[in-house]
Parts: C-alpha cells; structure tokens; sequence
C-alpha cells in the first residue's frame, strides 16, 4: 500500500466516522423526543386510569341506588364535579 493509498483510505475512513457520529446525535434526538413523548402519555394514562376508576365507583353506587331518578342525580353530580376540576371534558 503506497502512502497516498493509505492517506485517501484514512480520509474515507474519516468521513465515515463522521457520518457515523451525526447517525448517532441525530438518533439520540429522536430518543429523546420519543422519551419526552413517552413521559407524556403515561402522564395521560394515569389520569384517565384515575377518571375510570371514579366512573366505575361512581357507576357501582348507582346501581345500589333502587330509585332510577336517584341515580340520575348522582352521576349527573359525579359527572358535574369532574368538569368542575377539568377532569372530564365530556
């Protein structure tokens, strides 16, 4: 190998670390992003996890309740205090 060979394959190789290293920031970003992204939905699932749980509480009272206006009542005012504390946006 002449030295110009090896200087133009150092220069190649070069080139393809940097490629390299700009793959591997630009894949990082991404990481990133998609962990900001992830970190929001599981934001979003607790609270919708907990609004199912109030629905479903509020839901198995109601249906211990025998008279049906009653019931009526009580998951209107359910349904009335989540919008009041912007849980529920139904």
């Amino acid at each position: 190998m002449t030295i110009n060979e090896i200087v133009e394959e150092n220069r190649e190789l070069e080139q393809r670390y940097a490629r390299a290293l700009n793959t591997i920031a630009a894949l990082e970003r991404k990481i990133a992003k998609l962990q900001r992204k992830n970190e929001q939905l599981r934001n979003e699932n607790k609270k919708l996890r907990k609004l199912n749980n109030i629905l479903y509480r509020a839901m198995e009272i109601a249906v211990q309740i025998k008279d049906y206006d009653a019931q009526t009542r009580h998951l209107k005012a359910v349904l009335q205090k989540l919008r009041e504390t912007g849980e529920f946006k139904g």
